[in-house]
């Protein structure tokens, strides 16, 4: 029909929580972390066909999460758990004591500019999610954008290859993304 095929773009990012150490200084977040603690993020979006360039896609951010990558019966879970989930006054599954204030990661109030951000984010962005804490059995966390970030001219990818194996594109501000198939599918 020539109609244009909406398309699902979402980028999964793995990440490393790295153990604590004393190079990081005094004020260093992650003091409770005695093991690193693998993390997941998942940045959730779509893609239509630019109207004005046959190789280029145009990109929505809509939302995304957040979550562990360590088996959830794993000391780095629980750790996963106190660090981003409801902070609560019991002791902590590293350090075996109740935590100094500055410890505390979640318990601070925001400051005034973070608040405007938040106030920001929640008008022009219509975002959600972000405040609703942790899920505590996953220890995953949710955010979405009920008018999405991007658009044609704004946020786009250039396909620079493709094949049925391999797909390299640029970013529109100049980072080069080469994505290979793995598992079914793979010829």
């Amino acid at each position: 029909s020539g109609a244009p095929v909406l398309r699902t773009y979402n980028i999964v990012t793995a990440f490393t929580i790295e153990p604590y150490s004393p190079q990081f200084g005094p004020d260093s977040p992650n003091k409770l972390v005695m093991s690193p603690i693998r993390g997941i993020l998942t940045t959730e979006g779509f893609a239509l066909p630019d109207p004005n360039k046959p190789d280029r896609l145009s990109v929505w951010f809509s939302g995304g999460k957040i979550e562990c990558g360590e088996p959830k019966d794993s000391h780095e879970f629980e750790v996963w758990k106190y660090i981003f989930g409801s902070c609560n006054a019991g002791a902590s599954p590293s350090i075996g004591r109740r935590p100094s204030q500055s410890e505390r990661l979640l318990s601070k109030r925001r400051t005034f500019r973070e608040g405007a951000f938040v106030l920001a984010a929640k008008l022009m962005l219509g975002a959600s999610g972000f405040n609703d804490g942790m899920d505590e059995n996953t220890g995953e966390m949710k955010y979405s954008f009920s008018r999405p970030i991007g658009g044609h001219g704004k946020t786009y990818v250039d396909i620079l290859h493709l094949d049925d194996n391999v797909r390299v594109m640029r970013g529109h501000a100049g980072t080069i993304y080469a994505f290979s198939r793995i598992g079914e599918g793979a010829t």
